[in-house]
């Protein structure tokens, strides 16, 4: 009696293991991207020639393993987050022009993984492909490039769910339970 309940309580575990492992999601990562100012008139939100602006956050990066190769910002994918510093100007997704209807903000990755687009456009700062336009309300403005080489990905931490607390605690009560069922025997 007592291998069959140290089997059955195997057999469950194996299963609930093989669940779990079928039900695990892409990883989220934290990333950084940094750009140079290669241009300016006059100098908006304190922005100079030479000086560095950066974008970071986190997204899910499943999106950069198929076509079209592409992570958005969106409402749509309320999980990724970007922020951009440039000089005194800071602004995070929600306040691209496009974030409430889709599609933008976006990064673009060719089939390498490489990055080959930052897509933002909102009244103060604009990105294309790989180039950005910081403009204030006197008509300064800077334009610079981002540095795709400088792009960087770091696993974002990942809590434990209260699922697998649920889990161990059930298997050590099985265990528990088939020691006891050995002693009576």
């Amino acid at each position: 009696m007592r291998k069959s309940i140290t089997r059955g309580s195997a057999c469950i575990a194996g299963f609930l293991l093989l669940v779990c492992a079928g039900t695990t999601q892409a990883a989220l990562v934290n990333f950084t991207l940094n750009g140079v100012v290669d241009g300016s008139y006059g100098s908006p939100y304190g922005l100079n020639l030479g000086d560095t602006i950066t974008a970071s956050g986190v997204f899910d990066n499943s999106a950069i393993s198929s076509s079209p190769y592409t992570v958005y910002f969106d409402q749509s994918h309320s999980g990724n987050t970007l922020s951009i510093t440039a000089g005194s100007l800071t602004l995070n997704q929600t306040q691209d022009d496009a974030y409430a209807s889709g599609g933008s903000p976006r990064f673009e990755f060719n089939s390498l993984g490489n990055l080959i687009g930052v897509n933002f456009g909102s009244t103060p700062f604009t990105s294309g492909p790989l180039e950005f336009l910081a403009e204030d309300t006197s008509s300064n403005f800077a334009t610079g490039v981002w540095n795709a080489s400088s792009f960087n990905m770091t696993p974002a931490p990942v809590p434990v769910p209260a699922a697998l607390y649920l889990l161990v605690s059930g298997l050590v009560g099985l265990v528990g339970v088939a020691r006891r069922y050995k002693n009576v025997a």
